[in-house]
């Protein structure tokens, strides 16, 4: 991740967030080849990206200036900018999001300013790439009064390189992100990469969930998100509390990992006689990948809650046939725990095997949802798990699925 703070003779500056991803192809790992600038072109392949990005940025600070109109309103805002390099090697852009249209005519006459250059290539072919960045355009006093914070508030996860042959060159870091398996799913998880999968240029669907790794990985950075998380620990319990999986293996062709999970809950209903609601769950978590094409998870939650008279209630009210007193929403049918509390174990599972770029496939046990909002008239995340089989197919702008439950 780069900023660059680029003075201008007014007394306005520019911020720039410029990110992209390196080259990862699916076929066979063979890395391709970035753009390539003039002063790039002695360059090993693997420098090309950094090189790429320093010369856009430095191509941009020297071609475009604030308009006067933004000078004059103290305008503080941003700017998403999608371009291109054409398979002729030239700059062209595609879309400006800005509040002025002057803005938006600077940003092109900017660009229309770049020298031709030498363009990306697959499989020994000319492509035309595709790159989002976005701009800042704060006044030079709230840069320098908040100049620490602007990388954290501002940043821009991963940008999307999309070919005519939709064929990702973004690559996760580890296998897990490589892999089809799927994010667990509630909103507030989601909502770290919302905003990169809907960012202009995209080529993401976000109305299935739960959304796979090897999907999200092309627009976002795991690792970056995780890295501030790590915790500077020596000891092997610490290092497994906070930084690691508590078994972990990894060969060429496979990987594994397992973990456990804990989470217990204490509460209060203050519109209710029960003296303290809780919860109190014990889980085990499996997942792993068998070469590029077959991956695996399974859960097994033992759960004990006692929760709000409202949940109870309604817990109470759908209960199955067959003598169980309830079942807890989003989990599934509970037994009787002591007198007046819940006991209810789930297990969830799947296989996905990506057959190709086009086409995957999961099956299993457990949770989907339909929809963009927080919740579905279909397929809601307050259903209990069940048996599922999905298809997906991909190809072009179109991503089709079916679900059989």
């Amino acid at each position: 991740m780069q900023n660059q703070i680029l003075e201008m003779k007014n007394t306005y500056s520019i911020i720039f967030i410029f990110i992209s991803f390196f080259s990862y192809s699916q076929l066979m790992n063979n890395f391709e080849k970035y753009p390539v600038f003039p002063n790039c072109d002695s360059l090993e392949i693997s420098e090309l990206p950094n090189c790429f990005k320093e010369n856009v940025q430095n191509n941009f600070s020297s071609f475009f200036e604030i308009p006067e109109v933004v000078n004059k309103d103290k305008y503080e805002g941003r700017m998403d900018i999608l371009f291109e390099v054409t398979k002729e090697g030239s700059f062209k852009v595609i879309y400006a999001n800005a509040v002025y249209l002057e803005l938006k005519e600077e940003v092109k006459s900017a660009f229309e300013k770049f020298p031709v250059i030498l363009p990306a290539t697959y499989d020994g072919n000319p492509v035309y790439t595709q790159y989002t960045m976005q701009v800042l355009v704060p006044s030079l006093e709230w840069i320098n009064s908040n100049n620490d914070n602007i990388s954290s508030k501002n940043k821009l996860a991963e940008a999307a390189i999309e070919y005519d042959s939709i064929i990702n060159l973004g690559g996760a870091n580890t296998k897990q992100y490589q892999s089809g398996l799927s994010i667990p799913f509630t909103h507030q998880n989601y909502a770290k990469f919302d905003y990169n999968l809907n960012v202009v240029g995209t080529n993401s669907h976000t109305a299935a969930k739960p959304y796979v790794y090897n999907e999200v990985s092309k627009y976002y950075d795991f690792d970056s998100y995780l890295a501030p998380l790590q915790k500077d620990k020596n000891s092997w319990l610490g290092k497994k509390l906070w930084n690691e999986h508590l078994v972990a293996i990894q060969g060429k062709d496979y990987w594994f990992t397992a973990d456990v999970v804990v989470d217990l809950q204490l509460g209060k209903d203050l519109q209710s006689d029960i003296s303290y609601t809780y919860n109190n769950t014990r889980a085990v978590n499996i997942q792993g990948g068998l070469g590029k094409k077959i991956s695996f998870s399974a859960s097994i939650f033992e759960s004990q809650g006692r929760f709000a008279d409202y949940v109870n209630t309604y817990a109470e009210s759908i209960k199955p046939d067959g003598g169980n007193p309830a079942i807890v929403p989003g989990r599934g049918i509970a037994k009787e725990f002591k007198s007046d509390a819940y006991d209810y174990p789930i297990a969830e599972g799947y296989i996905s095997y990506n057959a190709s770029k086009m086409f995957s496939a999961q099956f299993g046990h457990g949770k989907n949802f339909i929809g963009d909002g927080y919740r579905s008239l279909f397929i809601s995340d307050v259903a209990s798990p069940s048996p599922f089989l999905k298809l997906n197919t991909s190809f072009w702008k179109i991503k089709y699925t079916n679900t059989w439950m």
